[in-house]
Formats: structure tokens, sequence, C-alpha cells
């Protein structure tokens, strides 16, 4: 009978020791998913200093009807306050690289060579001009709606430690800036990752102010939290990503839709 009693326990164990990986596989937890995105073209444009009228007369009564009709479904154009002087920086919907097959809106809005005309128009004014793409955060936005006034620092984020920084600002910077918000500190704040056309492991955050006076009351991040609380969060970002670039824009109504 002892030995029949042995011989059940033994059976028990090895049948327990054949289920155990796959009911600790069901217990393990998922990855996380990766944050989803919105995804836009930048193009950044520096204008001849003795043409930014033509230039600006150009956008506003040629070029901004044309992209509506052509299906332009959003466009934010932000002029460098402090930072390179005579520069515009052009935002628009990058949904897919379908985008770039066929004619652009202009050309379906006016037609190839009228669009071609406007472009020539458009190209003398130009000194310079850039294009990538950024990827927007969605979870990480706190939508500014039309706020005027826009500070965006860019970060150079130690390799592979793009979703650490992304977590970081999530946990830490987030919540900081949902209070900002709510006391009326700030109007808005997302992150974005630039994509191609940009230098890898680059990432913008944006606070958005309703004036520029606001931002002389220093990091909404201080104000919500105190210095030493901030200052403490601060070192933890700055393990993961250096600081490269602070750039304060002003939004141009008569050009964005």
């Amino acid at each position: 009978m002892n030995v029949l009693k042995v011989h059940r326990a033994i059976r028990a164990v090895a049948f327990s020791l054949v289920i155990l990986p796959s009911s600790v596989a069901i217990a393990q937890p998922a990855a996380p998913a990766t944050p989803a995105t919105t995804r836009s073209q930048v193009t950044l444009v520096r204008v001849k200093p003795d043409m930014v009228n033509e230039w600006i007369d150009l956008q506003k009564n040629e070029v901004v009807p044309a992209q509506k009709k052509g299906g332009v479904t959003q466009r934010i154009v932000l002029q460098t306050a402090i930072g390179n002087s005579f520069e515009y920086a052009i935002i628009i919907p990058f949904p897919d690289f379908a985008a770039l097959d066929g004619q652009n809106a202009t050309q379906k809005a006016l037609g190839t060579e009228a669009a071609a005309r406007l472009a020539a128009k458009t190209r003398k004014c130009i000194d310079t001009q850039r294009t990538y793409l950024i990827n927007q955060v969605t979870d990480l936005a706190i939508a500014p709606g039309t706020a005027p006034a826009v500070r965006t620092q860019v970060v150079h984020v130690a390799a592979g430690k793009q979703q650490d920084y992304l977590s970081y600002v999530r946990a830490e910077i987030l919540p900081a800036m949902k209070k900002a918000k709510a006391a009326g500190k700030i109007a808005g704040y997302n992150v974005a990752t630039r994509g191609v056309g940009s230098q890898a492991g680059e990432i913008t955050t944006t606070t958005y102010y309703n004036k520029f006076a606001d931002m002389d009351a220093g990091s909404p991040v201080v104000q919500m939290l105190g210095q030493a609380a901030a200052d403490a969060i601060t070192a933890k970002g700055n393990a993961l990503a250096t600081p490269v670039q602070a750039i304060i824009r002003r939004r141009v109504a008569d050009l964005s839709f």
C-alpha cells in the first residue's frame, strides 16, 4: 500500500512538471505595444529676407487655396521667432507613402502646367528648403487648439533607448504637463519621433502656450512639482537623451487651416 502511494505521488509530480511550462507561459504578461503614432510631413523653408512678403502672399493667395482644393486636410505653419531667421515650418498629414505616387495636391487642383508655374514663383523666394517626416506619439499629446506660441525642444536619444525615453516622458513629464494645462499654464503638449529625412535618434517635445509671456514663468514641470522634484526628473531624462536644440515659434494663422 505504501509503495502504491509512492508511485502515485511520483506520477503526480511528473504530470505537474509536464504542464508547468505552458502554465507559466500563459501567466506571463504580454510585451508592451508600440505607441500609436500620427505621421506628418515637415517642410522647413528659409525664405530670402527681401522676398518674405512675396512668399507669404503666394502662400496665402495661391498655395493654400490649391492645397485645400487638392485634398490637404490640415496645414500648420509656424514662423521661427527665436532660432533661424526667416524660417517657416509647414506641417501637413502624411498618412502613407502612396502620397508620393502620381500628382501632388497642387497639381490635382491646378493641373500640371499651372502648378509648375506656381512652384517656379515660390522657388524664387526660397533660400533653402528641407523636408522630413515626424511621428507624433498620440498618447503623449495634449491637444493645443490654435495656440499661437510654441516652444520645441529637440533631444538626441541614446542608441536603443527610444522606447525607454518615451516611457520616461509618459511616467514623469506627461502628468505634470496635464496639471499645467488644467492650471492654465500651458495650452498643450506633444511628443514626436523624427523619421525619414532627419537625423537618427531625434525626438521633439513641443509645449504650446496661449501667449509668449507665459514662457516667462519657466518650466511647467517646475511650476507644478517644485524645483527639487523637477531636478530629479530632469536627471532621469538626461541619462537617456541629450538636449540638442530649443526653438521658439509662432503660429501663422493666415497660412494654417
